[in-house]
């Protein structure tokens, strides 16, 4: 019995030596991803999280989607489309398509999902923005929807791409706000559970309608907000994938040859924003000079070049380079802390003041906390509000105009690159995320939006980026690259616009 026991050990000891100390690895079944933030919520339009925009890439289906590797447009839930003139585009649904409650997607599940709640006004949706050029959708047949547009938009696919269709039969029995815990699509991954603060399951949809979709057969998103913790349950099995990794852990993960980096640029802008007029409460970047004065005291370069290490680049323009209307002209003020003084000092604030900041990442609180120790030196006390790992409670504050002083966030476009899927959001009058309703810069992207003249809108779009530097309505910090890590057996690829493609990964043996 105990030769048994010793073989039996030492059996175990060597499975695990083979596996290079990971013995969780041993069931390839499935993939854990850790993620630093709790999902605000599964209703689909009703968050912009990279990782609830993620889940919703693997639980449901665009109308349209962009392939992989070119980027262009490709058929997905619409096998095909045609513009029938400036206004009217037409999309034929490919059949056959179910829900994962059973019930068939067709045209009036698109109509349903835009014109009865995203753009329903008792919802609110903070993604109406997206939809508003629309007048009208018809439904002449069960797979036939024709999307009536209020002038010429050419942004019309890119925002099919975004679309991901709701059952109108499950919704009207259980109501919308079931639907911010319990999603049903179409997608090759179907929602099992959710345990808030802790971990989400997803199953493969094994009746999906598209073959080669789905490797393994459950996906499990962990939250863990610090990511010494996610990078140790790497190291240690305990999952799979992580994301939002810093470049300071990069060398950390490289030195263990059961992991590997995965990283590339992507369409994402990280910036202050800053309360111009007063639409929170009234302090002092209500003024101009002092705005000039915050740009002027931080030296941009020095931290990007410390906090980033090569995976990112200082940003001047409010427009992401991988964005149509991004102009690469831009100038943002210099690093000038007697400048920053003598224009506080013109603004009547030589001794100073205390401002408001609001934070939500962690690579946001790295750049901050050294941003704080220059504006201190200038004389500018930061009050930091740090809503690392609850992001979801900070969107909401933004959406609801209680931004106080300086806002810290990012932007990224996951279905579109062009500039329409950026600074609208931010800027035109009418949004939720607006702190800045500069009337110009409303009328700019307005006519952006329907013109189909491309000069016209690259002139439009560099406008409008001019005006938000020199009115300082925003300083634009940095542009970063996604940076990811994985074990090494697992082959998953992340894509410029910021997802990782849970759908096609798989395990190398």
């Amino acid at each position: 019995m105990r030769s048994c026991k010793l073989i039996c050990g030492f059996v175990f000891v060597f499975v695990i030596v083979c596996m290079g100390g990971h013995p969780a690895f041993a069931a390839r079944d499935s993939i854990t991803y850790a993620i630093d933030s709790e999902f605000a919520s599964m209703e689909r339009y009703s968050s912009t999280q990279v990782f609830a925009n993620n889940l919703w890439m693997i639980i449901g289906d665009g109308v349209v989607r962009r392939n992989h590797e070119t980027l262009k447009h490709e058929p997905s839930l619409a096998e095909s489309w045609k513009q029938i003139d400036d206004v009217t585009w037409e999309f034929k649904i490919r059949p056959g398509v179910k829900f994962h409650n059973g019930n068939e997607m067709t045209a009036e599940s698109v109509r349903f999902t835009i014109m009865d709640l995203i753009m329903n006004p008792e919802y609110k949706n903070p993604s109406q923005g997206y939809f508003k050029w629309i007048k009208e959708i018809q439904v002449p047949d069960k797979y036939t929807f024709r999307i009536i547009t209020d002038g010429p938009y050419p942004m019309v696919l890119d925002q099919m791409c975004f679309l991901t269709p709701y059952d109108p039969a499950y919704v009207k029995e259980k109501g919308f706000a079931y639907l911010h815990e319990n999603p049903v699509g179409t997608g090759p991954y179907k929602f099992v559970k959710w345990e808030r603060g802790s971990r989400l399951e997803v199953v493969k949809n094994k009746d999906y309608w598209e073959p080669g979709v789905g490797h393994v057969e459950k996906i499990i998103f962990r939250i863990i907000p610090e990511l010494s913790t996610r990078v140790a349950e790497l190291r240690s099995g305990g999952v799979d994938l992580i994301g939002d990794v810093d470049p300071d852990k990069i060398e950390q993960i490289k030195s263990d040859k059961n992991l590997k980096v995965l990283s590339g640029p992507i369409a994402r802008t990280i910036f202050y924003q800053f309360d111009s007029f007063g639409r929170a409460s009234k302090t002092p970047v209500m003024d101009k000079r002092v705005r000039q004065a915050i740009w002027h005291a931080i030296d941009r370069e020095a931290i990007v070049k410390n906090l980033l290490g090569g995976y990112g680049q200082v940003a001047n323009a409010a427009c992401n380079p991988f964005l149509f209307g991004y102009d690469p002209n831009i100038k943002g003020l210099a690093y000038d802390p007697e400048k920053a003084k003598a224009l506080l000092k013109e603004a009547g604030y030589e001794n100073g003041f205390e401002i408001d900041m609001w934070q939500y990442y962690q690579i946001q609180n790295l750049f901050n906390q050294a941003a704080m120790d220059m504006l201190a030196q200038v004389g500018i006390k930061v009050k930091l509000h740090d809503y690392r790992g609850n992001i979801g409670q900070l969107l909401k504050v933004r959406n609801t105009g209680k931004i106080t002083g300086i806002g810290n966030f990012g932007w990224g476009t996951s279905f579109s690159f062009d500039a329409d899927a950026a600074l609208p959001q931010w800027f035109f009058k009418s949004d939720s995320k607006c702190y800045a309703p500069d009337d110009q810069i409303d009328a700019w992207l307005h006519e952006a939006r329907v013109s189909t003249k491309p000069e016209r809108r690259l002139e439009l779009y560099r406008m409008a980026q001019q005006r938000i530097v020199d009115e300082v309505y925003w300083m634009p910090l940095f542009y970063k690259d996604q940076i990811n890590a994985a074990h090494k057996d697992l082959d998953v690829k992340v894509m410029p616009y910021e997802y990782v493609l849970l759908q096609y990964a798989k395990w190398l043996k």
